[in-house]
């Protein structure tokens, strides 16, 4: 559950970093607005796991 959790963990830097990308005008393209919406969502996954875990 740990690797898993930090799989989430580590996607979720990810996904923030082509969001700040986005903000910066740096990343276009369709589908980049709503990267940002997404990094909660996998933190929230990560966390299911480790307490699941």
């Amino acid at each position: 559950a740990w690797y898993t959790a930090f799989a989430w963990f580590k996607l979720a830097v990810i996904l923030e970093g082509i969001h700040y990308r986005y903000t910066l005008g740096q990343t276009v393209g369709r589908g980049f607005d709503r990267i940002g919406d997404l990094v909660p969502v996998f933190i929230e996954h990560g966390l299911t796991t480790l307490q699941k875990g």
